[in-house]
C-alpha cells in the first residue's frame, strides 16, 4: 500500500517503513511524530482512491529522524569586462522523516457523513402535443433571362 501525500506544498509517493527527505525543516524535535492528513491518493493492489471526500478520512503518521542541511550550493554572477562579479551560498535545511504508518480512521469518517439528502421527485410528464417538425422554406428559383 502506498500513499500521495503533500507535505510542506511537495508531493511525495510513501509506504510504510520508508525514508523521506522533505526540503524544508519541520519544527519538531527529533524522535517526535507527525500526522499529515493532506493525501492525494491512496493505491493498494486492487484499490485505487482518488476520490476527496474518501481521502478526508487518511492521515499519514511520520517520525521526525533526524534535521540536516544539504550540501552548500555556489551562486556565481559575472558580467565579461564590466568589472562586475557576485559571490553567494546557499545550503538548503532538511528533515529526514520516516513512514510509520498510513491509517484510514472510520471513526473519522462515521463523524463527518450526515443524514442522506431524501431523493429527489421527478416532475410529472407534460401532457401536451409535441410541436410540427418546421417545413424548409421553398428553395427560390433563378430566373435567367437570355438576351436577344
Amino acid at each position: 500500500m502506498f500513499a500521495i501525500v503533500e507535505i510542506y506544498g511537495k508531493q511525495y509517493k510513501v509506504a510504510k517503513g520508508d525514508t523521506l527527505l522533505v526540503d524544508s525543516k519541520i519544527d519538531i524535535e527529533v524522535g517526535k511524530t507527525v500526522k499529515f492528513d493532506n493525501v492525494i491518493a491512496i493505491s493498494n493492489e486492487d484499490i485505487n482512491i482518488f476520490n476527496p471526500k474518501e481521502l478526508d478520512t487518511y492521515t499519514v503518521s511520520v517520525k521526525v529522524l533526524e534535521h540536516k542541511r544539504a550540501n552548500k550550493v555556489t551562486i556565481i554572477k559575472k558580467k565579461r569586462r564590466k568589472g562586475y562579479q557576485r559571490k553567494n551560498g546557499h545550503r538548503q535545511d532538511l528533515t529526514m522523516l520516516e513512514i510509520q504508518s498510513i491509517i484510514g480512521s472510520k471513526a473519522k469518517a462515521a463523524a463527518k457523513t450526515t443524514k442522506p439528502a431524501a431523493p429527489k421527485k421527478k416532475a410529472a410528464a407534460k401532457t401536451t402535443k409535441p410541436a410540427a417538425p418546421k417545413k424548409k422554406p421553398a428553395a427560390k428559383k433563378k430566373v435567367v433571362e437570355e438576351k436577344k
